[in-house]
């Protein structure tokens, strides 16, 4: 059992960590790039979706793949978030008697800090799966077609609510905070901490927490403030029960809603 052996020493933790933070920035970088298919309207971001659960089909069967990216996403998070309490624990119990209380003070500060965090963020994804996913939670009509979720309006309903949209600002600052602290810690894992190289491996850790949020961001407050296009067709709803929308398409799929001025 060399993994297991591996796993329960400091060293092995901190990789855990540094390859499940990894796996998840990604992910992020993935998600981030399809939440921007919103910027070209209705259309461009349906037929997005649409392939993104058509993709290996063949293999997988329909949404196949995308779940099994999604469990692979949901583990490294639990095993991230885990694991940093573990190695809180291992290295409060490590610590000699004449360690320094202000530097004792600060690591426990920082450790904590990204434990709390990373337990908001892993019941911000189980919320926002419910909420833009299944359909489960819902806050606001959340409609669909042939079972599946119909992403642009779904998004346009959802972000005309001030306190979702804020909510998810605020849910999306906490990761990129976690992110930053995360990278750079990561680097200084690497053995990359020296002061030659600090700042450029401290500004790489700047951009990717600063792209990310301005990525998810934007998107939410781009649609309440009123600059994402209208759907062409909201339809009426007298409840939160998921609706189903229809509405013929060339492509037999999920284009119904397209871009129009307000």
């Amino acid at each position: 059992m060399r993994l297991l052996r591996f796993y329960r020493s400091s060293v092995g933790k901190k990789a855990v960590v540094g390859v499940t933070g990894a796996i998840m920035i990604g992910f992020l970088l993935l998600h981030a790039y399809g939440n921007l298919h919103a910027y070209f309207g209705a259309e461009e971001i349906n037929d997005y979706s649409y392939w993104l659960r058509s993709f290996a089909s063949h293999l997988f069967g329909y949404g196949g793949f995308l779940w099994i990216v999604r469990v692979i996403v949901g583990g490294a998070l639990v095993l991230h978030v885990v694991t940093i309490f573990l190695l809180i624990r291992q290295n409060r119990r490590a610590r000699p008697v004449g360690y320094r209380k202000k530097s004792r003070r600060h690591r426990t500060i920082v450790g904590l800090t990204m434990l709390i965090s990373g337990l908001l963020i892993l019941t911000f994804v189980v919320l926002h799966i419910l909420q833009f996913t299944s359909g489960t939670l819902q806050p606001t009509p959340f409609y669909e077609k042939d079972g599946m979720g119909i992403v642009y309006i779904n998004l346009y309903e959802a972000f005309q609510v001030w306190w979702i949209a804020l909510c998810y600002v605020t849910a999306v600052a906490l990761v990129c905070f976690h992110i930053y602290h995360g990278a750079w810690s990561f680097f200084q894992t690497l053995g990359y901490n020296n002061a030659d190289r600090n700042n450029f491996f401290r500004g790489i850790a700047v951009a990717l927490s600063l792209g990310l949020f301005l990525s998810f961001a934007s998107v939410p407050v781009l649609f309440w403030s009123g600059v994402m296009p209208t759907p062409a067709s909201v339809p009426a709803s007298s409840s939160n029960a998921p609706q189903q929308v229809d509405a013929p398409t060339a492509t037999n799929h999920l284009t119904i809603v397209s871009e129009r001025g307000r």
